[in-house]
């Protein structure tokens, strides 16, 4: 099992093939949609309860976070539930953590494809790195048409959504939604193994006031209906959510651990 790092799919063939093809648009974007399919089948990914106007509304996809393989088979599922409505090539701004551009959860080797797909690093140690992404998110959805879709994980890091607590959720995804005036989707996202059933869960939207000054009442609620959301698998498919598995890394929330 691949639990806290990139899909063995992204392999040494598959790196030379994406340098081969970094500087072609056409050939990069076709070969990342071959990608995209072969994740979903490789994962056997399923989905519940998207909202029935997902493709017309714009939403902040913001998920609980198990392995680095979370956004790529969010971002296929994404793909694919959006080319057949959209003349273009779907976009969805996903929010990473920078150890996704420095070679240390994604070989450097992918790094074009994380800049074709809309992928922004987010420095989670200063306010104004944070600040940066929401403004350069911000700019991306003023242009162009909309549906637009964002995909955040507001725990900021690996971690048990089981065990964690509403004052440590990220506020980014809130704030965003504020900004843009759009909705938070909650969802659960079972942790990823190669060759075993997975799958994602939405709940139920959250609408985040335009006063709004306390996000805290929203990030309980977001905890709330992802652990919703999670325990609802059971009885969507008869098989319980899988239990989490964390490494020592990854058992202790990352800003908290002692120095």
């Amino acid at each position: 099992m691949h639990l806290f790092h990139a899909s063995s799919l992204f392999n040494e063939d598959g790196i030379k093939e994406i340098i081969s093809i970094a500087g072609n648009p056409d050939k990069l974007r076709n070969k990342i949609i071959e990608a995209k399919k072969l994740l979903l089948r490789a994962y056997n990914f399923q989905a519940y309860h998207i909202p029935e106007d997902f493709t017309a509304a714009s939403y902040i996809i913001a998920t609980n976070h198990l392995t680095d393989s979370d956004a790529p088979l969010i971002m296929s599922y994404y793909y694919e539930i959006m080319h057949p409505s959209k003349d273009t090539y779907p976009e969805l701004f996903v929010f990473a953590k920078e150890d996704c551009f420095n070679g240390v959860s994604i070989p450097k080797e992918l790094k074009p494809i994380l800049e074709f797909e809309k992928v922004f690093a987010v420095d989670r140690k200063s306010t104004g790195g944070s600040f940066a992404a929401i403004k350069t998110a911000e700019n991306w959805f003023a242009k162009s048409d909309k549906p637009k879709h964002f995909l955040i994980f507001p725990q900021g890091t690996i971690y048990d959504i089981n065990k964690d607590r509403a004052e440590d959720i990220e506020r980014g995804a809130f704030w965003l939604a504020k900004l843009l005036g759009i909705p938070v989707l909650p969802a659960f996202i079972e942790q990823a193994v190669e060759g075993a059933g997975n799958r994602l869960v939405f709940g139920k939207p959250i609408y985040i006031p335009e006063d709004c000054r306390d996000f805290d009442p929203h990030k309980k609620i977001w905890l709330e209906r992802v652990i919703e959301a999670q325990n609802e698998l059971g009885t969507l498919t008869g098989i319980p959510a899988r239990e989490a598995v964390l490494d020592e890394e990854h058992r202790t929330r990352k800003r908290f651990k002692p120095i």
